[in-house]
């Protein structure tokens, strides 16, 4: 019995135990299938909230309840509850609001939703995320407050809320969140005080709160946050002292405070910090000497600290304990005393910048074993050289074989030239020896640096003649030797110099005539030859570079008459030509942007022209000793921003002007004329009272000749469309345009005076663009296809197609068509200023204009993929298709390879290739074209408009790009690449550095290698509008 009762016994336990373990794996199965059940909907809930711009629609192919939930891109499950743990939607160009419903996913770890178009605000229900550890919502387009409830989140070590446009303080509860590593809040728009609650984070790493609005003093908890590697609270407004608490922080790499209101003395504390990499102080009020402790961190690569109120000597160990110091920027301060010779111990410096302080003493020799050294600017200091030789400090330098900047001015050297300067770096760019009180002459190897782009050597006591050998210098964009005592005649080997920008050699003692060759310096926008003794005619060639900016031939002894082809010089600002022998008659102008003219002192005769009423920005006139006649125009009176004004000396008679700028104008502009008559204030004759009877004539007159005009005109009007009923046939082809105002073929004709080749203002890849004027009067651009070329008739119908469906400001604007199976053609709106290119090499674009064109062009393109019901991609964006009116207002223009896209779709296939340098890298290389290819195109003009370097440059080849010359500019040395003509103005300096340090930031974000991480256009006009607005601000 016993031995049949075991047996049994266990196997009926067994069978017991196997049902058990089955009844609780059924119910864990049907546990787990409800639970992601549960997640599958809140993932669903938010594909129904977003329209994903994503090429392949991935959201729209992939998450799908056909497959599992755990296989989705961009899902993770844990695998042991079977839950989704990771969402990480990050570079797919999703467009909309975040669901409540993602609460629901109670086992998420990981929120990663960067680099998206997300806006509205968080839903309070993502508090029930207790497991989450990084949430991440970086540069999207939220809004609103912070969320307090995100402190709730109590394992969260992760927060990214950077770039988007939060506003409004940060939520105290968020410093509850003990384990907390990252808090990056960088790009938004945060105001009031940081809590000071970082005490309660000790686990703190890395803190950005850059480029917001805080303001009061920095958080004295935050020096509690021992582990903290990175602190980063530039461009604020934070105030008050640095407290020494900051030495604390001893794990810190980065600090970065610049462009606060910071003050008091920089604490020596910070010497405590042996793992610091980078210091950056600039634009605070810190005062006092800078401690002898910072310049013992062995670690530091850069230290910045220009811009503030220092003071005090520099150490003489400096450098000693610098090995890895790469930057040392201390400009602008109030530092004193020599520079130490030991400053040559930081064998690894490439940049030095003691600009603007006050220091003395002997320029170090020793220099010239800083064999990096790359950037030397010691200007406005008292520094001299040792014995007057200036040769032997250049042959020290000449150890530094990658210098490109040399920028001594304004220290009294007081030195001879040497005879040669040969031994420098054939590298050099800058060469900057202005009012330095050098003598002797300018040496003949001064052609050896053919890399030179700007030579100053202004405000000296430089003898001698022009070295015929400045022609060699073919890069060359800035001279200046303007206030020398140099003599002679100009070389016309200066004709070589193409790239020339600035020319001046105002207040010498040159001799002979300028030029005629002059001509050849197209790109020439200042040209100054003041104060010498240049005779001659002024010659032609010199009038035909119509896009000067400034001339100034004051004081000299040119003589003839003036040239009537100033009327061509449409963007001159400032015209001087007074002390001179000019005689004739006054041409008539009517130059829009002139602001500057004075003709005063020459010989020249007949009336001031009535043209001159139409220069409408005109600020200063100066027309005095002539022999000037007739009557002062009343249209004078339409020159509202008119302040100076002086017509004396001459033969003037009649009433002087009362209206507009004459109200405010005294006896002094108008001095011995005795022929002028007007108010007793200006101490002239009053004038003869006219009678009654001709009051009345003076005003039927010219009533009655205007009816006689007009009726005339309306005969010859009926009769003319008499003549004209047969047309050529005109926009027959083109039914979705009957709206146009219909203009035949003959017209088009006859507008361009039979499409004279002097009229022809562009030529593009399909055809010709003449300017033209209609029998209305209007001037419009006629854009003719040339039909032998092939895909001209796609191109035509591809731009009837967009042009048809798309109004907008800053969109070329089309009046008409003409179309025949031989002959198609565009009318479109004439744009005075021609195009972008043209202005941007040149002409003289401001800091403003580039400004403002570019947020133009980031409109447009804005409106063409947003603001349609199908989006159209340009394809391509280069300066030559951006026009610009008479206001300066861009237009984007030449739709021939547009790409209209259906509805839903977000990319589409082409075989048509925009052009070189400009397009997006899978539109070359695949034929994929979407509107994020039209973003990267406008990354490379941002970048081209601001550097002046297109990217088919010679300069760029193989690895080196345009993008990536930028992209290694940035943070701190964006002033390398920028075109110099933008960093001239010292009073806006740092504005404007600020500024361009932000437009390049955005167009390396446009032009991301993969079309994911690129920024959608709505985003990019926002973020330059709001880069242009803190511009204005900083330079009021």
């Amino acid at each position: 019995m016993e031995q049949t009762y075991f047996p049994t016994l266990f196997y009926v336990t067994a069978l017991l135990l196997i049902q058990y373990c089955c009844m609780q794996a059924s119910l864990a199965i049907n546990s787990a299938a409800t639970n992601i059940t549960t997640d599958q909907s809140a993932l669903l809930a938010l594909k129904a909230r977003i329209d994903s711009y994503n090429p392949n629609n991935v959201l729209a192919n992939n998450w799908s309840t056909n497959a599992p939930i755990c296989n989705w891109i961009g899902i993770s499950c844990g695998s042991r509850h079977h839950r989704v743990t990771v969402l990480n939607l990050a570079h797919m160009r999703l467009e909309g609001t975040i669901p409540s419903h993602l609460g629901n996913l109670s086992f998420l770890v990981n929120l990663i939703m960067r680099n998206n178009s997300f806006h509205g605000s968080l839903p309070p229900e993502l508090a029930r995320l207790h497991r989450l550890r990084v949430l991440h919502f970086g540069s999207n387009k939220l809004n609103g407050e912070i969320p307090s409830w995100i402190g709730l989140l109590t394992r969260l070590q992760s927060l990214f809320l950077n770039a988007n446009s939060f506003t409004g303080s940060m939520p105290s509860m968020i410093f509850n969140l003990s384990s907390l590593r990252i808090l990056n809040l960088q790009s938004n728009k945060l105001s009031g005080r940081l809590t000071d609650k970082f005490d309660n984070l000790p686990n703190l790493l890395a803190i950005l709160a850059d480029e917001n609005e805080f303001h009061g003093a920095v958080p004295s908890t935050l020096y509690n946050c021992k582990q903290l590697q990175i602190l980063s609270l530039y461009l604020n407004n934070f105030s008050g002292r640095l407290p020494p608490q900051i030495g604390n922080l001893t794990m810190l790499t980065q600090l970065f405070l610049g462009y606060n209101n910071l003050e008091g003395a920089i604490p020596r504390e910070i010497g405590n910090l042996q793992n610091l990499k980078n210091l950056s102080l600039i634009h605070n009020n810190f005062e006092g000497p800078i401690p002898l402790e910072i310049f013992n961190i062995s670690t530091i690569q850069m230290i910045s600290m220009p811009m503030n109120r220092l003071s005090g000597h520099l150490p003489s160990n400096i450098g000693l304990f610098l090995p890895n110091l790469h930057q040392l920027y201390l400009g602008q301060n109030q530092l004193s005393g020599p520079i130490p010779n030991s400053i040559t111990n930081a064998s690894q410096l490439t940049e030095l910048y003691l600009t603007k302080n006050s220091f003395s003493g002997l320029i170090p020799k020793s220099l010239g074993n800083l064999r990096h050294l790359q950037v030397l600017n010691l200007p406005v200091n008292n520094l001299t050289v040792d014995s007057s030789e200036l040769s032997n400090l250049f042959f020290d330098l000449s150890n530094c074989i990658y210098l490109k900047s040399l920028d001594l001015s304004n220290n009294p050297l007081n030195v001879i030239f040497p005879s040669s300067i040969g031994n420098l770096s054939t590298s050099l760019q800058r060469f900057i020896l202005e009012n330095c009180k050098i003598k002797g002459n300018i040496p003949t190897d001064i052609g050896k640096f053919n890399n030179l782009n700007t030579l100053a050597l202004d405000n000296n006591e430089l003898t001698g003649s022009l070295p015929a050998t400045l022609g060699k210098l073919y890069k060359l964009q800035v001279l200046y030797l303007d206030y020398n005592k140099l003599e002679g005649p100009m070389p016309s080997s200066i004709c070589h110099l193409k790239s020339l920008f600035e020319l001046y050699l105002d207040d010498n003692k040159l001799s002979g005539h300028i030029p005629t060759c002059i001509n050849n310096l197209t790109f020439l926008r200042r040209l100054g030859f003041s104060f010498n003794q240049l005779s001659s005619t002024i010659p032609l060639s010199l009038w035909s570079l119509t896009d000067l900016l400034e001339v100034n031939l004051s004081s000299n002894s040119f003589s003839g008459s003036l040239s009537w082809k100033i009327e061509d010089m449409k963007v001159l600002i400032k015209l001087d030509i007074s002390r001179n022998q000019l005689s004739g008659g006054m041409p008539s102008f009517s130059l829009k942007d002139m602001v500057y003219l004075s003709l005063a002192r020459n010989q020249l005769e007949g009336s001031i022209p009535e043209s001159f009423g139409k220069m409408v920005s005109l600020v200063h006139l100066d027309l005095s000793h002539n022999n000037l006649s007739g009557e002062i125009p009343k249209s004078l009176e339409a020159l509202q921003y008119l302040k100076f004004l002086n017509v004396s000396f001459n033969r003037l008679q009649g009433e002087i002007p009362i209206e507009g700028p004459f109200v405010n104008l005294s006896a002094a502009s108008f001095l011995s004329n005795d022929a002028l008559c007007g108010a007793p204030k200006l101490q002239v004759a009053p004038c003869k009272e006219v009678h009654h009877h001709q009051r009345i004539l003076m005003y039927v007159l010219p009533i009655v000749g205007l009816t006689i005009l007009v009726t005339f005109f309306v005969i010859v009007r009926k009769r003319w469309r008499k003549v004209n009923v047969i047309k050529s046939q005109v926009v027959e082809e083109l039914s979705p345009l009957a709206t146009w105002k219909r203009i035949s073929h003959l017209e088009l004709q006859q507008a361009t005076e039979g499409f004279n080749p002097d009229n022809l203002i562009g030529k593009g890849s399909f055809g010709f663009v003449y300017k033209g004027t209609l029998s209305d009067g209007m001037d419009v651009a006629i854009k003719v296809l040339n039909l032998e070329v092939e895909g001209a008739f796609k191109s035509f119908d591809i731009e009837c197609l967009v042009l048809r469906n798309i109004r907008h400001r800053n969109l070329v604007k089309i009046i008409s068509a003409c179309s025949s199976m031989n002959f198609k053609a565009f009318v479109l709106e004439y744009m005075p200023n021609g195009n972008l290119e043209t202005w941007l090499y040149n002409r003289c674009l401001t800091m403003l204009q580039r400004l403002n064109i570019m947020t133009n062009i980031a409109a447009a393109l804005e409106y063409l993929h947003y603001g349609l019901s199908a989006p159209i991609i340009h394809c391509d964006l280069k300066p030559s298709n951006v026009l610009l009116d008479a206001e300066m207002v861009a237009h984007v223009a030449d739709f021939g390879i547009a790409k209209l896209l259906d509805d839903g779709d977000s990319l589409t296939r082409t075989m048509t290739l925009a052009s070189m340098g400009y397009m997006a890298p899978e539109y070359g290389s695949e034929g994929i074209i979407s509107t994020r290819g039209d973003a990267y195109s406008y990354g490379i003009l941002l970048m081209e408009i601001f550097t002046r370097k297109k990217p088919t440059d010679d300069m760029f080849s193989g690895e080196i790009t345009l993008k990536s010359w930028v992209e290694e500019s940035l943070p701190l040395s964006t002033n390398k690449v920028v075109d110099t003509n933008l960093l001239r103005n010292k009073r806006d300096y740092a504005a404007m550095e600020g500024c361009l340090s932000s437009v390049m930031r955005l167009a390396l974000n446009c032009c991301a290698d993969s079309p994911e991480e690129r920024m959608d256009m709505k985003t990019v006009s926002v973020t330059l509008n709001k880069i242009k607005s803190k511009f204005l601000q900083d330079t009021e």
